[in-house]
């Protein structure tokens, strides 16, 4: 049995759902507040997008970034953080912190309890300039957003993987990028940030995780509970993602970049998202696919046949979508496309040997074992499973993986939908996506 996998389950009096494990496994105390929205709007999300890298510049009663790194120092060099993510159709806004506990340093502070205040501190006590937030903090929370999207295209990979999502999801809200576009970002400006944030505090989800030997579980709801007690009115869900499971349009994209070598990204569309009964030996089969060195594409068109510089497979679990990446020489693109689909084919008719199926398995519990190791690991996939109304352990997740068989990961090949390849090649560059 892996420890450090079980989440005490709270609901504050104004329906925030607050989640501690309590363990003895880590030094230090973790706790992240993520805020869950709807990626449905182009100007929303890059709002959205905006409010994390604002907030963290400063707060009322720590006005400069010079105040936060001295408060933070005096909590032990406590480690803050801010992101924004994307998990199916929903935009999660992320802020965390993470301080060591107090039992090694000699102290008389509550130190996790001085962590939640900082995090509160810095959602609700900001730091104000004609009631909207300081307008340097906007101005430079905007410069480095605008940055990050712009500086997807210098980083080909993601830019690829992001393109395909684009063009096999267009006209779905999970078409829409994580951090919003220039457009949007732009747009964002001509609101108050500060009045949109408070409405979204209001209406939103919002997950709360402790994780760490932090004691009494209840005293820690208790003080979460009382230390977030503002007026609410949720009424938006928790996991907004439809699944398309027909009507797929074939799509081939090809698109031109200075660049020597060519990228391809497959998609493909599976009607089998946490809560399908099939689950688990879908995370199976896309380790046969491509997940491992020993996967069939891998095997087949990078060490057989030497067609690609790369190649490997990614699940998309809350969508239920899988990319296939490669990067190869142009060349060899119709030939690669073809060994595609013909391993897609093969795992549909059962040719694939015990070996692979049991590597692959192997593989995962090794992997999920690591993930036991790492508090951030343990919060990221409890959360994965609130967001698809799935909340398995990590032992649970084991034990599934392990009963998977052939039959199984042939039922599953049997249900996979290739629709669209996007390549980008060699070329004279685009201005953006």
């Amino acid at each position: 049995m892996l420890k450090a996998s079980k989440f005490n389950e709270y609901k504050t009096e104004n329906d925030i759902d607050v989640y501690i494990n309590n363990t003895d496994k880590f030094k230090t105390n973790y706790i992240q507040i993520d805020i869950i929205r709807p990626l449905n709007d182009e100007k929303d999300v890059s709002k959205n997008a905006l409010i994390p890298y604002v907030l963290y510049r400063g707060t009322n009663k720590y006005p400069t970034n010079q105040d936060i790194s001295k408060r933070l120092d005096a909590l032990y060099g406590a480690d803050l953080n801010v992101s924004v993510a994307r998990r199916g159709e929903n935009q999660l806004l992320r802020f965390s912190i993470e301080v060591i506990n107090d039992k090694f340093v000699n102290t008389k502070e509550n130190l996790l309890k001085n962590s939640v205040d900082f995090l509160f501190e810095m959602l609700f006590n900001p730091l104000l300039e004609d009631g909207d937030y300081k307008k340097e903090f906007t101005d430079k929370g905007h410069n480095f957003l605008e940055e990050k999207i712009l500086s997807l295209k210098n980083d080909k990979n993601s830019y690829v993987i992001e393109r395909c999502y684009q063009e096999m999801c267009r006209g779905e809200d999970f078409s829409l990028y994580t951090l919003g576009t220039l457009k949007g970002l732009e747009n964002s400006l001509n609101e108050n940030l500060y009045q949109y944030f408070k409405k979204v505090l209001k209406e939103s989800p919002i997950e709360i995780f402790v994780i760490g030997d932090v004691g009494n579980h209840k005293d820690v709801y208790e003080y979460v509970n009382n230390k977030f007690s503002y007026e609410r009115n949720k009424n938006l869900q928790i996991n907004n993602t439809t699944l398309k499971v027909d009507g797929f349009d074939n799509l081939e994209i090809e698109e031109e970049d200075q660049v020597t070598q060519s990228k391809l990204c497959a998609g493909i569309r599976v009607p089998i998202t946490r809560n399908h009964p099939l689950y688990f030996a879908l995370i199976v089969y896309n380790g046969m696919l491509g997940g491992f060195s020993h996967s069939k594409l891998f095997s087949t068109i990078r060490e057989e046949q030497g067609l690609a510089y790369y190649i490997n497979t990614r699940l998309e679990s809350t969508k239920g979508l899988i990319l296939i990446n490669a990067g190869i020489d142009i060349k060899d693109y119709q030939t690669v496309k073809g060994i595609i689909r013909e391993k897609l084919a093969e795992m549909s008719d059962g040719k694939f040997d015990d070996k692979n199926l049991n590597w692959s398995k192997k593989k995962l519990i090794n992997r999920y074992k690591i993930l036991s190791d790492n508090n951030h690991s343990i919060v990221d996939a409890f959360l994965l499973g609130l967001i698809n109304d799935k909340k398995d352990s990590l032992n649970y997740v084991i034990n599934s993986i392990k009963q998977v068989e052939k039959e199984d990961i042939i039922e599953v090949a049997k249900k996979v939908e290739l629709t669209t390849h996007f390549l980008l090649k060699p070329g004279s560059a685009q201005d953006d996506i």
